[in-house]
């Protein structure tokens, strides 16, 4: 589940981006010639909450196959997550997209110890996404303001199996800096509040009486608002083959549906991860994205 805020970080959020607006000109959409896709590897590190709201955080060392594929239909990588695009114009964009989460041993956990272990979760469903605004600065950088509406189906797998859990709705405010403070530093800032049906609520807060105890009460999870998340990240171009990046996920629980839960613990979570990518090969053939 995505990490997972207030109006603080959405004034903020807002207030940079009028900033913006006032310093920069209106520009139309800048297009880069790009290789039609790319392969390499990935490797990084993630510190991240066991689920969404637990005080215990969990380290992983990643190593992954890095693939970019820039097709007219199916995107994977550059800038995002994979996605499949129906339609687009300078505008908006109707597309499919997708997200994942890592697994969590129970056993691991102080508040789920003697649950079934959270297993790996990914999402999938439409996303539009709309233009509110592309500008170029005088420093020759230049940036773009989004909003994405955005709704998945939810499912987990042990991969022996695939169990369905419901939906989620996640709006999403995006503002993207290519060439902020130096011309090879790309930086994000996203806000994402999130709602979801009781079944994604449920897998992480349900307690069936099977699993009550003493300080661990049976309880059923509702429906409704989960959280919302500011995150931060920026990528540095070191070389045309290599790159760093590095994130910061922030998420706010203020309000959600279900902070009675015995398994709900803290009203704020942070995520940090630290990467690089290096670049083996590339299409001879370049498209313009």
């Amino acid at each position: 589940m995505t990490q997972h805020h207030a109006l603080i970080a959405f004034a903020s959020l807002m207030l940079a981006a009028g900033t913006f607006s006032v310093a920069a000109q209106a520009a139309e959409p800048v297009m880069i010639e790009k290789p039609l896709w790319e392969l390499g590897l990935g490797g990084g590190v993630l510190v991240q909450p066991h689920y969404p709201s637990s005080d215990e955080y969990q380290t992983r060392g990643l190593g992954l196959p890095y693939v970019v594929y820039r097709g007219d239909i199916l995107r994977i990588g550059d800038g995002g997550a994979a996605r499949a695009v129906a339609a687009e114009n300078g505008n908006y964009e109707l597309s499919l997209s997708f997200a994942a989460a890592f697994d969590s041993e129970s056993d691991g956990n102080v508040l789920r110890e003697g649950m079934p272990d959270l297993d790996f979760i990914f999402e999938i469903g439409p996303q539009l996404v709309f233009s509110l605004g592309k500008f170029e600065f005088s420093d020759t950088s230049r940036s773009e303001l989004q909003l994405a509406l955005q709704a998945r189906a939810a499912f987990s797998t042990d991969f022996g199996g695939v169990d369905h859990h419901g939906y989620v709705f996640e709006p999403m405010v995006r503002y993207r800096h290519y060439g902020a403070f130096h011309p090879q530093l790309e930086a994000t800032v996203s806000l994402k509040p999130l709602w979801a049906t009781r079944d994604v609520h449920g897998y992480f807060f349900d307690v069936a009486n099977e699993f009550s105890q003493v300080d661990r009460n049976t309880y059923r999870a509702r429906g409704g608002y989960f959280g919302t998340g500011l995150n931060f990240s920026g990528t540095w171009h070191i070389s045309n083959k290599a790159r760093m990046f590095a994130t910061v996920q922030t998420s706010f629980h203020h309000g959600a549906k279900n902070i009675h839960s015995p398994l709900f613990e803290n009203k704020f979570n942070a995520g940090f991860g630290l990467g690089l990518i290096w670049s083996l090969r590339e299409s001879k053939q370049k498209v313009m994205r």
